[in-house]
């Protein structure tokens, strides 16, 4: 059984994949060529005034039917129950980890099925399964699948005159619905895109509250905060305002937390997740498989050193907040020696710079799902062959690498959503 629902599950991705395409080809004039009324129907998504009627409100109710649907199945059926013996089950342990918040306990290390496990998230993210937890296990499929589902709206309204095409291809894409509805933890981490589009959404009109807003939620998952900060850049008039709310904020509320769990948080959200070295999808996976990564305090310094240093140059040089957010997001995709696939996830606002990074993401969406559903979850630990996941690890690893380079060359063109680049200030002619 347990094959029947993997082999379904690549098909889905599949099918929004060539979904993706297919909006892709829309917009290039071999594709127009193809197949004429195809390229008229998908033409008319991209038109302000064709299709009128569609409103974001119709792509977020398709999301949370398909969310639904695939999340309740799972549920009714028990693939969220404890598996057996000590092995934990994801939504159990944001049930429980919510419901010890609630009862004054330690929310980062709860009973999971027969065992203990740690939830390596800040407490934004505990907050939000807290609130779930009232409800049991619905509760917590609801709370994550409305995180997962407010990215719509977010993106309708970040994407500017061509809000409709830029947000089905979001919806379509291998990256979203087929990963948040799969799995809890894609559901989760869909708090990382949702923080930095409602950011962006709130800095057209009160940067302070997008700062301090941006900066609390990116305690959930703590690597947000360096595309955060890197988004107040951006030729932004108030970037070094906005940077420091943002950061003040996420180290005032991870300070409070501190003060009340200490190592018990400290630990399981920071220590542990830059030091964890159990699987990757890009190039570190090959190095650990081989022996090939040195062990030390001295690779976390150097990852830390670059990452810091994608963050300044995205700030200052990137030109707009969306573009600084999107390199910085493509950065630590790269560095980050824990690449999980529900983390792709993060990369969702890069599509909406421009169609070249859509092309960039669309590639980055289908290799990774096809590894970790196929070369990675089944041939390597199920079969003990590694080359097809370790070549797909390489070839998702340039395709970031591409994403990054084209992202940076394009700097100073106007963007596809609504905060195009600063312009620049005009120069005075020069005397004689």
């Amino acid at each position: 059984m347990s094959y029947a629902f993997e082999a379904l599950s690549v098909a889905v991705t599949l099918l929004f994949a060539v979904g993706g395409l297919l909006l892709l080809l829309a917009r290039t004039p071999r594709g127009r060529s193809l197949h004429h009324a195809l390229v008229r129907a998908l033409r008319r998504c991209a038109g302000e005034d064709d299709l009128g009627w569609l409103k974001w409100w119709h792509l977020a109710l398709g999301a949370a039917v398909f969310y639904a649907a695939v999340t309740g199945f799972d549920v009714v059926t028990g693939s969220y129950a404890c598996p057996g013996g000590t092995r934990p089950s994801d939504l159990i342990g944001y049930l429980d980890s919510g419901r010890a918040l609630l009862s004054g306990a330690n929310p980062f290390s709860v009973p999971d099925c027969g065992g203990t496990i740690a939830e390596p998230y800040g407490i934004a993210a505990i907050l939000i399964s807290a609130v779930g937890s009232l409800g049991g296990v619905p509760g917590i499929a609801l709370v994550w699948g409305a995180v997962g589902v407010a990215l719509v709206p977010l993106t309708w309204a970040l994407a500017g005159p061509d809000r409709r095409y830029l947000t089905l291809f979001v919806v379509v894409s291998p990256l979203y619905l087929p990963l948040i509805a799969a799995q809890i933890d894609g559901a989760s981490n869909a708090l990382i895109p949702l923080t930095l589009l409602l950011s962006l959404v709130l800095m057209t009109r009160r940067e302070p509250l997008a700062a301090v807003l941006g900066g609390f939620l990116s305690t959930g998952r703590f690597p947000t905060l360096f595309s955060l900060v890197a988004s107040f850049g951006g030729g932004r008039r108030r970037r070094y305002l906005g940077a420091l709310l943002a950061f003040g904020t996420f180290a005032v509320v991870t300070g409070i937390t501190y003060a009340r769990w200490r190592a018990e948080f400290f630990d399981v959200v920071f220590v542990s997740q830059i030091g964890r070295r159990s699987f990757s999808l890009n190039f570190y996976e090959l190095l650990q498989h081989q022996n090939l990564l040195p062990s030390g305090a001295w690779v976390a310094a150097l990852q830390a050193v670059l990452t810091v240093s994608v963050v300044a140059v995205a700030f200052f040089r990137a030109g707009s907040p969306l573009r600084a957010a999107a390199l910085t997001l493509t950065g630590v995709a790269l560095l980050t020696q824990y690449l999980s696939f529900n983390m792709l996830i993060s990369l969702l606002p890069v599509a909406l710079i421009n169609a070249r990074a859509r092309w960039w993401v669309w590639g980055i969406g289908l290799v990774g799902a096809l590894n970790y559903e196929v070369a990675f979850s089944d041939w390597a630990l199920r079969e003990g062959v590694y080359w097809p996941t370790e070549v797909l690890d390489l070839v998702l690893t340039g395709l970031l690498v591409g994403l990054l380079v084209d992202l940076w060359r394009s700097r100073g063109e106007p963007t596809d959503g609504r905060l195009p680049p600063e312009p620049m200030p005009a120069q005075a002619p020069a005397e004689g």
